[in-house]
């Protein structure tokens, strides 16, 4: 039987990143992600929340953003972050380097950036499970 989903919603405000990727890898703990792949999954979630919490409120309040996770048929874990800002459209003013989605795409076994259900950025990741 597959372990249950798992979702967060927090604010999209710095505090709350360490929140995420605290929660999000101790669930990746439980579910069988093998112990040397928890710093990718915690380097993952980290910069995928900095990216929401950086790029996805330029010029208003703070919205929300989403974690959802799951371990699929196959055995990968599947981790979806989501927010409801701008959506993944270059940042020419950027405060950050550009690094974020390459180090994601470089620990990640795959990852998928798109529109968001409710505008923003959907960003979904897959992990191993096991060894």
């Amino acid at each position: 039987m597959a372990p249950e989903p798992a979702t967060w919603l927090v604010s999209a405000t710095p505090e709350q990143i360490s929140v995420l990727r605290t929660e999000v890898t101790a669930y990746a703990q439980r579910v069988g992600i093998a112990d040397g792949r928890l710093p990718d999954v915690r380097l993952a979630v980290s910069e995928a929340a900095t990216n929401a919490v950086l790029h996805a409120y330029r010029d208003r309040d703070p919205g929300h953003i989403r974690v959802d996770a799951h371990v699929q048929d196959d055995g990968h874990l599947r981790i979806v972050v989501e927010d409801d800002g701008f959506g993944p459209l270059p940042r020419p003013d950027s405060p950050g380097l550009g690094l974020g989605l390459p180090t994601i795409a470089s620990v990640a076994d795959a990852v998928e950036l798109s529109a968001g259900s409710a505008a923003g950025a959907r960003l979904s990741m897959l992990f191993a499970t096991g060894g």
